[in-house]
């Protein structure tokens, strides 16, 4: 197989992006901004790397709390980071661990999209969770 092996994939993707801070703008404008940030009907995908790419995935109703963060700097720019953690029901050996979308552009908006379609996939599973008491 040659070139991007991801193209040849059907994804219904949601929304797609790049980091997009100061430093991440100037390599996107001379093509070398490597990072995307790809939200799907089922997953979340976050493709990075020239030399060694490396494309990680997870399941939407494996992640919870996406929340959004903006730091000064990232205000004056309009970007902003989404981190979301991947449950552990998912009994995998990322558990617990977060992810994060960096410099994201309009990350409110991008925050309730990812929040909306992890509810809408576990709706769809028919997923259910039951509280420790």
């Amino acid at each position: 197989m040659t070139g991007d092996s991801t193209k040849n994939v059907d994804f219904e993707i949601l929304w797609e992006g790049k980091p997009s801070g100061l430093w991440q703008r100037f390599l996107t404008t001379i093509h070398m901004n490597f990072t995307t940030y790809q939200i799907t009907k089922d997953e979340l995908i976050v493709t990075t790397g020239f030399f060694r790419k490396k494309t990680n995935t997870v399941e939407l109703y494996m992640l919870k709390d996406p929340d959004s963060t903006e730091s000064l700097y990232q205000r004056i720019l309009k970007i902003g980071t989404i981190s979301v953690v991947v449950d552990a029901h998912g009994a995998t050996d990322r558990a617990g661990t977060k992810i994060f979308l960096r410099n994201v552009v309009e990350p409110a908006k991008v925050r309730k999209l990812l929040r909306d379609a992890i509810e809408e996939d576990v709706m769809e599973r028919k997923i259910t969770y039951f509280d420790k008491i």
